[in-house]
């Protein structure tokens, strides 16, 4: 299950989907293929690389402690993307 929050979800229009993947990456690839509307948010021109802008959590865990893009992931899991939160 991917959720999207604050300004990705304005534009993605859902709370919630499931997407499938072996690893992180993978998911993500797969849901900007099936909602076209987040391509260039995610992902690099590359689209290899997530853009280092974000927050991504997998099971409220962020990836950069895990093993980043190359997260294995497994039925069941959550993947939360966060945008850049700023602010004083």
């Amino acid at each position: 299950t991917v959720k999207v929050y604050a300004t990705i979800r304005e534009k993605f229009n859902h709370d919630a989907v499931q997407i499938s993947g072996s690893s992180f990456i993978e998911a993500i690839k797969q849901l900007v293929s099936e909602y076209p509307v987040l391509e260039g948010e995610l992902l690099n021109e590359d689209v290899n690389h997530l853009k280092g802008d974000y927050i991504y959590l997998l099971n409220g865990r962020n990836i950069e402690y895990l093993d980043k893009e190359g997260t294995l992931i497994k039925d069941g899991d959550r993947i939360s993307i966060f945008p850049p939160i700023g602010g004083g």
